[in-house]
């Protein structure tokens, strides 16, 4: 854990960089939806298997579809492979990416990334700014800048969230 809150601090400073000089994203075409990325706090992953959702209702195939999970708490006890949980840990000063597997996700080119995190977390709206991503979705929050589609449903009703968001998708002609 850093002592004095730098990492915190420096990457709150590159989110504000960011969001007042957006970089340019490339834009995603009609029934353009080939790849799908997920950013996830990992309490949700635990309790909701979006990914059976997702990979059905787009008709996605397994390599179509990567997540991350992100654990804000930083708790280390989770049963799953330490690749693919990501906490405060993974980041250096400035919002840099230190984990290789997140980097990897990040550098990616998803025509959907999904955010299911919460953006309180410092990090989680790093990943999302850091990504390659044509469009973004995710709740509506109220840093929501950074995502393009931002649906109002709470957060415990994921299937609501699901149907909104395939409702969006279609009535755009992503899919």
């Amino acid at each position: 854990m850093d002592v004095f809150g730098l990492k915190k601090i420096t990457a709150d400073k590159f989110i504000k960089n960011r969001l007042q000089n957006p970089v340019s994203r490339k834009k995603l075409k009609a029934g353009g939806i080939k790849t799908v990325g997920a950013v996830a706090d990992i309490d949700l992953f635990r309790n909701y298997d979006f990914t059976t959702k997702l990979t059905k209702e787009l008709g996605l195939l397994p390599h179509q579809f990567s997540f991350v999970l992100l654990d804000p708490t930083s708790q280390e006890v989770n049963n799953l492979e330490d690749n693919e949980v990501f906490n405060e840990k993974s980041f250096g000063l400035y919002g840099k990416i230190k984990s290789p597997a997140l980097d990897d996700f990040i550098s990616k080119e998803f025509d959907l990334l999904i955010n299911y995190s919460s953006m309180d977390w410092t990090f989680t709206r790093v990943v999302l700014l850091r990504s390659n991503a044509k469009v973004i979705a995710g709740f509506e929050q109220e840093q929501d800048a950074i995502q393009d589609i931002s649906i109002n449903v709470a957060a415990n009703r994921m299937d609501a969230f699901h149907n909104e968001l395939f409702k969006y998708l279609k009535i755009m002609k992503f899919t």
